[in-house]
Protein backbone atom coordinates (compact mmCIF):
# COMPACT_ATOMS: atom_id res chain seq x y z
CA UNK A 1 0.00 0.00 0.00
CA UNK A 2 3.00 2.27 0.59
CA UNK A 3 1.30 3.90 3.54
CA UNK A 4 3.07 4.42 6.87
CA UNK A 5 1.51 2.29 9.58
CA UNK A 6 0.45 4.26 12.65
CA UNK A 7 1.60 2.74 15.95
CA UNK A 8 -0.46 2.33 19.10
CA UNK A 9 2.14 4.48 20.88
CA UNK A 10 1.29 7.37 18.55
CA UNK A 11 -2.41 6.94 19.30
CA UNK A 12 -1.71 6.80 23.02
CA UNK A 13 0.48 9.92 22.92
CA UNK A 14 -2.09 11.97 21.06
CA UNK A 15 -4.90 10.76 23.35
CA UNK A 16 -2.86 11.37 26.50
CA UNK A 17 -3.27 7.78 27.69
CA UNK A 18 -1.06 4.72 28.05
CA UNK A 19 -0.56 2.10 25.33
CA UNK A 20 -2.29 -0.37 27.68
CA UNK A 21 -5.41 1.83 27.63
CA UNK A 22 -5.35 1.78 23.83
CA UNK A 23 -5.16 -2.02 23.95
CA UNK A 24 -8.08 -2.19 26.38
CA UNK A 25 -10.19 -0.02 24.08
CA UNK A 26 -9.40 -2.33 21.17
CA UNK A 27 -10.40 -5.38 23.21
CA UNK A 28 -13.67 -3.71 24.23
CA UNK A 29 -12.93 -3.92 27.95
CA UNK A 30 -15.40 -2.05 30.17
CA UNK A 31 -12.66 -0.84 32.52
CA UNK A 32 -12.04 2.23 30.33
CA UNK A 33 -14.23 5.26 31.02
CA UNK A 34 -16.61 6.16 28.19
CA UNK A 35 -15.15 9.62 27.60
CA UNK A 36 -11.63 8.15 27.41
CA UNK A 37 -12.79 5.38 25.10
CA UNK A 38 -14.56 7.85 22.82
CA UNK A 39 -11.46 10.08 22.67
CA UNK A 40 -9.15 7.17 21.85
CA UNK A 41 -11.45 5.89 19.09
CA UNK A 42 -11.83 9.38 17.62
CA UNK A 43 -8.03 9.68 17.41
CA UNK A 44 -7.74 6.21 15.85
CA UNK A 45 -10.25 7.26 13.22
CA UNK A 46 -8.44 10.53 12.61
CA UNK A 47 -5.06 8.83 12.20
CA UNK A 48 -6.37 5.84 10.25
CA UNK A 49 -4.89 3.49 12.84
CA UNK A 50 -5.01 -0.28 12.25
CA UNK A 51 -3.42 -2.62 14.85
CA UNK A 52 -0.93 -5.24 13.72
CA UNK A 53 -0.86 -7.63 16.68
CA UNK A 54 -3.42 -10.01 15.19
CA UNK A 55 -1.37 -10.33 12.03
CA UNK A 56 1.70 -11.36 14.00
CA UNK A 57 -0.33 -14.04 15.80
CA UNK A 58 -1.41 -15.49 12.46
CA UNK A 59 2.12 -15.85 11.14
CA UNK A 60 4.03 -19.08 11.57
CA UNK A 61 7.20 -19.17 13.69
CA UNK A 62 9.48 -19.68 10.70
CA UNK A 63 8.11 -16.63 8.90
CA UNK A 64 6.59 -18.57 6.05
CA UNK A 65 3.38 -17.68 4.30
CA UNK A 66 0.73 -16.03 6.47
CA UNK A 67 -2.24 -18.14 7.49
CA UNK A 68 -4.41 -15.27 6.25
CA UNK A 69 -3.48 -15.78 2.59
CA UNK A 70 -6.70 -17.69 1.91
CA UNK A 71 -8.96 -15.21 3.70
CA UNK A 72 -11.07 -12.42 2.28
CA UNK A 73 -13.48 -9.98 3.87
CA UNK A 74 -17.24 -10.17 3.26
CA UNK A 75 -18.63 -6.87 4.54
CA UNK A 76 -22.34 -6.01 4.55
CA UNK A 77 -23.19 -2.32 4.29
CA UNK A 78 -26.07 -0.23 5.53
CA UNK A 79 -29.52 -1.16 4.27
CA UNK A 80 -28.77 -4.86 3.89
CA UNK A 81 -30.85 -5.55 7.01
CA UNK A 82 -33.93 -4.50 5.01
CA UNK A 83 -33.88 -7.75 3.03
CA UNK A 84 -32.18 -10.36 5.18
CA UNK A 85 -33.26 -13.36 3.08
CA UNK A 86 -31.92 -11.83 -0.13
CA UNK A 87 -28.48 -11.13 1.31
CA UNK A 88 -28.32 -14.49 3.08
CA UNK A 89 -28.64 -16.14 -0.34
CA UNK A 90 -25.77 -13.98 -1.64
CA UNK A 91 -23.67 -15.25 1.28
CA UNK A 92 -24.44 -18.85 0.32
CA UNK A 93 -23.32 -18.15 -3.24
CA UNK A 94 -20.12 -16.55 -1.96
CA UNK A 95 -19.32 -19.54 0.26
CA UNK A 96 -20.06 -22.07 -2.47
CA UNK A 97 -17.54 -20.62 -4.95
CA UNK A 98 -15.02 -19.64 -2.26
CA UNK A 99 -14.56 -23.34 -1.48
CA UNK A 100 -13.62 -23.98 -5.12
CA UNK A 101 -10.72 -21.53 -4.81
CA UNK A 102 -9.64 -22.58 -1.29
CA UNK A 103 -10.77 -19.24 0.09
CA UNK A 104 -12.65 -18.47 3.29
CA UNK A 105 -14.79 -15.36 3.90
CA UNK A 106 -14.56 -13.36 7.13
CA UNK A 107 -18.03 -11.85 7.45
CA UNK A 108 -18.98 -8.67 9.30
CA UNK A 109 -22.00 -6.38 9.21
CA UNK A 110 -21.57 -2.64 9.49
CA UNK A 111 -22.90 -0.92 12.60
CA UNK A 112 -24.82 2.34 12.56
CA UNK A 113 -22.52 3.55 15.35
CA UNK A 114 -19.38 4.80 13.52
CA UNK A 115 -17.13 4.01 16.49
CA UNK A 116 -18.24 0.38 16.64
CA UNK A 117 -17.82 0.16 12.88
CA UNK A 118 -14.30 1.51 13.10
CA UNK A 119 -13.31 -1.02 15.74
CA UNK A 120 -14.68 -3.90 13.68
CA UNK A 121 -12.81 -2.78 10.58
CA UNK A 122 -9.63 -2.27 12.57
CA UNK A 123 -9.76 -5.84 13.81
CA UNK A 124 -10.37 -7.10 10.29
CA UNK A 125 -7.59 -5.12 8.64
CA UNK A 126 -5.04 -6.07 11.28
CA UNK A 127 -4.93 -9.38 9.40
CA UNK A 128 -2.23 -8.96 6.77
CA UNK A 129 -2.37 -10.36 3.25
CA UNK A 130 -6.14 -10.59 2.89
CA UNK A 131 -6.99 -11.77 -0.62
CA UNK A 132 -9.46 -8.90 -0.91
CA UNK A 133 -12.87 -7.67 0.18
CA UNK A 134 -16.42 -8.00 -1.08
CA UNK A 135 -18.53 -4.99 -0.10
CA UNK A 136 -22.19 -5.97 -0.24
CA UNK A 137 -24.76 -3.18 -0.42
CA UNK A 138 -24.40 0.54 0.28
CA UNK A 139 -21.32 2.23 1.76
CA UNK A 140 -20.39 5.81 2.57
CA UNK A 141 -17.52 7.06 0.38
CA UNK A 142 -15.19 7.58 3.36
CA UNK A 143 -15.70 3.95 4.44
CA UNK A 144 -14.87 2.74 0.92
CA UNK A 145 -11.73 4.90 0.99
CA UNK A 146 -10.66 3.47 4.35
CA UNK A 147 -11.24 -0.09 3.16
CA UNK A 148 -9.36 0.59 -0.08
CA UNK A 149 -6.40 1.95 1.92
CA UNK A 150 -6.13 -1.38 3.73
CA UNK A 151 -7.22 -4.01 1.19
CA UNK A 152 -5.83 -4.09 -2.32
CA UNK A 153 -8.59 -5.95 -4.18
CA UNK A 154 -12.20 -4.80 -3.79
CA UNK A 155 -15.47 -5.81 -5.45
CA UNK A 156 -18.79 -4.08 -4.80
CA UNK A 157 -21.72 -6.52 -4.78
CA UNK A 158 -25.33 -5.51 -5.51
CA UNK A 159 -24.39 -1.86 -5.57
CA UNK A 160 -22.68 0.50 -8.02
CA UNK A 161 -18.92 0.90 -7.69
CA UNK A 162 -17.66 4.45 -7.07
CA UNK A 163 -16.68 6.16 -10.32
CA UNK A 164 -12.95 6.31 -10.91
CA UNK A 165 -12.03 4.22 -7.89
CA UNK A 166 -10.64 1.20 -9.72
CA UNK A 167 -13.09 -1.11 -7.95
CA UNK A 168 -14.85 -4.05 -9.59
CA UNK A 169 -18.61 -4.54 -9.30
CA UNK A 170 -21.27 -7.21 -9.66
CA UNK A 171 -24.66 -5.48 -9.69
CA UNK A 172 -28.30 -6.47 -9.76
CA UNK A 173 -30.30 -5.09 -12.66
CA UNK A 174 -32.29 -2.89 -10.29
CA UNK A 175 -33.41 -0.29 -12.81
CA UNK A 176 -34.33 -2.82 -15.48
CA UNK A 177 -36.23 -4.89 -12.90
CA UNK A 178 -38.08 -1.86 -11.52
CA UNK A 179 -39.22 -0.84 -14.99
CA UNK A 180 -40.30 -4.44 -15.59
CA UNK A 181 -42.38 -4.47 -12.40
CA UNK A 182 -44.13 -1.16 -13.14
CA UNK A 183 -44.80 -2.22 -16.72
CA UNK A 184 -46.46 -5.36 -15.42
CA UNK A 185 -48.74 -3.43 -13.04
CA UNK A 186 -49.66 -0.89 -15.71
CA UNK A 187 -50.42 -3.60 -18.27
CA UNK A 188 -52.58 -5.29 -15.62
CA UNK A 189 -54.72 -2.12 -15.44
CA UNK A 190 -53.23 -0.29 -12.43
CA UNK A 191 -53.47 3.50 -12.66
CA UNK A 192 -52.60 4.63 -9.11
CA UNK A 193 -49.41 2.88 -8.06
CA UNK A 194 -47.55 3.23 -4.76
CA UNK A 195 -43.84 2.42 -4.55
CA UNK A 196 -42.42 1.74 -1.07
CA UNK A 197 -38.65 1.73 -0.67
CA UNK A 198 -35.72 2.44 1.65
CA UNK A 199 -33.96 5.77 2.27
CA UNK A 200 -33.89 8.18 -0.67
CA UNK A 201 -30.10 8.06 -1.22
CA UNK A 202 -29.90 4.26 -1.39
CA UNK A 203 -28.99 2.90 -4.83
CA UNK A 204 -32.10 0.66 -4.93
CA UNK A 205 -34.40 3.56 -4.04
CA UNK A 206 -32.80 5.63 -6.79
CA UNK A 207 -33.45 2.87 -9.32
CA UNK A 208 -37.10 2.65 -8.26
CA UNK A 209 -37.53 6.43 -8.46
CA UNK A 210 -35.95 6.54 -11.91
CA UNK A 211 -38.25 3.77 -13.10
CA UNK A 212 -41.26 5.63 -11.64
CA UNK A 213 -40.29 8.83 -13.43
CA UNK A 214 -40.03 6.93 -16.72
CA UNK A 215 -43.42 5.25 -16.31
CA UNK A 216 -45.50 8.17 -14.97
CA UNK A 217 -47.96 9.61 -17.45
CA UNK A 218 -51.20 11.56 -17.65
CA UNK A 219 -53.01 8.24 -17.19
CA UNK A 220 -50.74 6.62 -14.60
CA UNK A 221 -49.95 8.14 -11.20
CA UNK A 222 -46.93 6.69 -9.39
CA UNK A 223 -45.94 7.87 -5.90
CA UNK A 224 -42.65 6.87 -4.27
CA UNK A 225 -42.58 6.61 -0.46
CA UNK A 226 -39.22 6.39 1.31
CA UNK A 227 -37.69 5.38 4.64
CA UNK A 228 -39.18 1.92 4.97
CA UNK A 229 -36.79 -0.47 6.74
CA UNK A 230 -38.80 -3.54 7.73
CA UNK A 231 -41.94 -5.62 7.14
CA UNK A 232 -43.50 -3.83 10.09
CA UNK A 233 -42.73 -0.41 8.60
CA UNK A 234 -44.35 -1.43 5.33
CA UNK A 235 -47.39 -2.82 7.11
CA UNK A 236 -47.84 0.44 9.03
CA UNK A 237 -47.29 2.62 5.96
CA UNK A 238 -49.95 0.76 3.98
CA UNK A 239 -52.41 0.76 6.86
CA UNK A 240 -51.95 4.47 7.58
CA UNK A 241 -52.25 5.42 3.92
CA UNK A 242 -55.44 3.44 3.46
CA UNK A 243 -57.00 4.72 6.67
CA UNK A 244 -56.29 8.31 5.55
CA UNK A 245 -58.10 7.71 2.27
CA UNK A 246 -55.00 7.34 0.12
CA UNK A 247 -56.28 4.79 -2.36
CA UNK A 248 -54.10 2.93 -4.83
CA UNK A 249 -54.62 -0.11 -7.02
CA UNK A 250 -50.98 -1.20 -7.45
CA UNK A 251 -48.04 -1.62 -5.09
CA UNK A 252 -44.39 -2.16 -5.95
CA UNK A 253 -41.79 -2.81 -3.24
CA UNK A 254 -39.23 -5.44 -2.27
CA UNK A 255 -40.46 -8.86 -1.17
CA UNK A 256 -39.82 -8.36 2.55
CA UNK A 257 -41.88 -5.17 2.57
CA UNK A 258 -44.54 -6.77 0.37
CA UNK A 259 -45.08 -9.43 3.05
CA UNK A 260 -45.80 -6.65 5.57
CA UNK A 261 -48.12 -4.97 3.08
CA UNK A 262 -50.05 -8.21 2.57
CA UNK A 263 -50.66 -8.42 6.30
CA UNK A 264 -51.98 -4.86 6.35
CA UNK A 265 -54.35 -5.52 3.45
CA UNK A 266 -55.62 -8.68 5.09
CA UNK A 267 -56.37 -6.79 8.32
CA UNK A 268 -58.05 -3.99 6.31
CA UNK A 269 -60.14 -6.58 4.38
CA UNK A 270 -58.61 -5.37 1.10
CA UNK A 271 -58.57 -8.23 -1.36
CA UNK A 272 -55.34 -8.92 -3.27
CA UNK A 273 -55.28 -8.93 -6.29
CA UNK A 274 -58.95 -7.99 -6.77
CA UNK A 275 -58.59 -4.51 -5.24
CA UNK A 276 -54.82 -4.04 -5.18
CA UNK A 277 -52.16 -5.81 -7.22
CA UNK A 278 -48.71 -6.30 -5.70
CA UNK A 279 -45.33 -6.89 -7.34
CA UNK A 280 -42.25 -7.50 -5.21
CA UNK A 281 -38.55 -7.44 -5.97
CA UNK A 282 -35.91 -10.12 -5.18
CA UNK A 283 -38.06 -13.28 -5.42
CA UNK A 284 -36.93 -14.49 -2.00
CA UNK A 285 -37.73 -18.04 -0.86
CA UNK A 286 -40.91 -17.06 1.03
CA UNK A 287 -42.50 -15.23 -1.92
CA UNK A 288 -44.10 -18.42 -3.19
CA UNK A 289 -45.64 -19.17 0.23
CA UNK A 290 -47.47 -15.91 1.02
CA UNK A 291 -51.25 -15.63 0.71
CA UNK A 292 -51.67 -14.96 -2.15
CA UNK A 293 -48.27 -16.02 -3.53
CA UNK A 294 -46.23 -12.98 -4.52
CA UNK A 295 -45.42 -11.95 -8.07
CA UNK A 296 -41.82 -10.78 -7.98
CA UNK A 297 -38.84 -9.59 -9.98
CA UNK A 298 -36.32 -12.41 -9.77
CA UNK A 299 -32.64 -11.72 -9.17
CA UNK A 300 -30.35 -14.73 -8.98
CA UNK A 301 -28.91 -14.05 -5.53
CA UNK A 302 -26.66 -17.10 -5.56
CA UNK A 303 -25.19 -15.98 -8.87
CA UNK A 304 -24.50 -12.53 -7.42
CA UNK A 305 -22.41 -14.11 -4.68
CA UNK A 306 -20.72 -16.58 -7.00
CA UNK A 307 -19.73 -13.95 -9.57
CA UNK A 308 -18.46 -11.68 -6.80
CA UNK A 309 -15.91 -14.30 -5.72
CA UNK A 310 -14.93 -15.10 -9.32
CA UNK A 311 -14.40 -11.39 -9.95
CA UNK A 312 -12.24 -11.06 -6.84
CA UNK A 313 -10.15 -14.03 -7.93
CA UNK A 314 -9.74 -12.56 -11.42
CA UNK A 315 -8.45 -9.32 -9.94
CA UNK A 316 -6.16 -10.84 -7.29
CA UNK A 317 -4.74 -13.83 -9.16
CA UNK A 318 -4.89 -12.86 -12.82
CA UNK A 319 -3.84 -9.24 -12.49
CA UNK A 320 -6.99 -8.08 -14.28
CA UNK A 321 -7.82 -4.45 -13.59
CA UNK A 322 -10.76 -4.06 -11.24
CA UNK A 323 -12.11 -1.08 -13.16
CA UNK A 324 -12.49 -3.31 -16.23
CA UNK A 325 -14.84 -5.75 -14.47
CA UNK A 326 -18.43 -4.54 -14.28
CA UNK A 327 -21.02 -7.32 -14.26
CA UNK A 328 -24.81 -6.98 -14.12
CA UNK A 329 -27.10 -9.86 -13.14
CA UNK A 330 -30.20 -9.33 -15.26
CA UNK A 331 -33.70 -9.73 -13.78
CA UNK A 332 -36.74 -11.73 -14.84
CA UNK A 333 -40.39 -11.83 -13.74
CA UNK A 334 -41.95 -14.64 -11.72
CA UNK A 335 -45.72 -14.42 -12.09
CA UNK A 336 -47.88 -15.50 -9.16
CA UNK A 337 -51.36 -14.67 -7.86
CA UNK A 338 -50.67 -11.30 -6.12
CA UNK A 339 -50.73 -9.44 -9.44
Amino acid sequence: MGKKRISSAEVAAKAGVSSMTVSRVLRGENTVRKETRDRVIAIMMDLGYVPSAAAQALRSNDGKKSASAGLFALIFGSGTESSVTFFHAITRGVERVAREFDLCPLQISLYENPQELWLRLQGLFSIHDLAGALLVGSFDPEIVTFIKDNVKNIVIVDGPAPIGEGIGSVESGNLEGSVMALDYLINAGCRRIKVITVEREHYFAKAMETAASVKRSAEVEIGVHYDCHSCEDAMNMVREAWEKGDRFDGLFTNDDFAIGALKAFRELHIRVPDMVRIVGFDDILYSAFTDPPLTSVHIDQYLLGEEAVRTLVSISRSGEKAKDIKKVIRPSMVIRESA
